[in-house]
């Protein structure tokens, strides 16, 4: 009997584009849920999520049941945790931050078992061979190991062409640590940045190599599939589930009330005041104004209508229905006192 057939790897080398997502949240049951989608394949992360070999094996099992293909990404190439996480049963690998064909060949004889690499041999104690019984394991393995790898620097993308000739399955363009290597930090979508990451993908479907790209962008998705890519993850649990929650919670608060309060102020220059408290604010919300009618608009919910008549100040000051309306009060309240220092000005908030 041989190793488990990995419908993964079969299904790059045909040139399938599978459709993937990952996720972070470090959890079985949370995977569990993903896997009920029908991703193609689903990418546990021990790079940047709080994961390790056993959490990552809990979620690897439940999605090896789902019909979901697993793939796990390790923290780093190591040779002796690569081998832990093949014989843990884990088929297909994303190794991180590679940035030469040595670096890619050394990962390549270490998913493979001897003669021909250097994968410790240990099966006999392993998940990865139904724990000694796959009679076949070490004359099968090899074959069914999907060896992915990513290039995310200038190193890696100089050592592109390099890499490409060596036994690696398939080549992962990084965006965010590209970015930040260029010198773009946060902007993914910066056009240098764009243009190195199309160049790297085309040079590797070029190759007769996998090529592979994590983006939420619907457009950089669909440019992707057109460029031969063939594993596109396009969303992340964390994301989806933080985005998600927000959203519900910002609905349900949305069925409270706002506060609101109006207040009065006696004064001859309120078209003034108006003005100036407007302009004060307008770096960091959003404002209208002239010299009768004034708004302000806070991201936080606190918001401020002011009119301006001959002889006071008229306030209408809101919050959502968790804000903090009375710390609001004193807020506008010091900033007008501190415009109208040269007379005795208060507001009356009981009008």
């Amino acid at each position: 009997m041989p190793a488990p057939h990995n419908g993964f790897k079969a299904a790059l080398k045909a040139g399938q584009a599978q459709i993937g997502c990952w996720l972070g949240m470090a959890d079985a049951y949370a995977a569990e849920i993903a896997a009920t989608s029908q991703f193609d394949w689903l990418l546990v992360d021990g790079e940047h999520a709080p994961n390790d070999l056993r959490s990552i094996l809990d979620q690897i099992r439940v999605i090896e049941g789902s019909g979901c293909q697993p793939v796990a990404r390790l923290p780093i190439g190591e040779t002796w945790m690569i081998k832990q996480y093949l014989d843990a049963g884990v088929q297909s690998v994303l190794v991180p931050m590679v940035e030469s064909g040595d670096q890619a060949r050394e990962l390549a004889r270490a998913v493979q078992y001897p003669p021909k690499g250097i994968r410790g041999v240990g099966s006999s104690l392993a998940r990865a061979s139904q724990f000694a019984a796959i009679p076949d394991y070490l004359t099968t393995a090899d074959d069914q190991i999907c060896l992915l790898v990513q290039v995310e620097n200038r190193l890696g993308l100089d050592a592109l062409d390099d890499i490409l000739t060596t036994d690696v399955d398939g080549v992962f363009v990084g965006p965010a640590d590209l970015a930040a290597d260029l010198g773009y930090p946060g902007n993914s979508d910066h056009p240098e940045v764009l243009e190195a990451i199309f160049d790297a993908l085309s040079r590797i479907v070029a190759a007769g190599k996998a090529a592979g790209i994590l983006t939420l962008d619907p457009a950089m998705q669909r440019k992707c599939l057109d460029l031969g890519v063939t594993f596109l993850a396009t969303n992340i649990d964390v994301t989806l589930f933080a985005n998600a929650i927000r959203a519900a919670a910002e609905t349900s608060l949305a069925l409270l009330p706002e506060q609101s309060i109006s207040g009065v102020a006696r004064t001859d220059a309120a078209g003034k005041y108006l003005q100036q408290l407007c302009k004060h604010w307008s770096h960091k919300a959003e404002v209208s104004f002239d010299e009768n009618q004034g708004y302000v608009s806070f991201p936080s919910g606190n918001r401020l209508t002011m009119t301006a008549d001959s002889d006071c100040l008229k306030l209408v000051a809101e919050t959502g229905p968790r804000g903090d309306l009375a710390n609001w009060q004193k807020v506008i309240e010091a900033h007008l006192v501190r415009f109208a220092f040269r007379e005795d000005f208060s507001v009356d908030w009981s009008a």
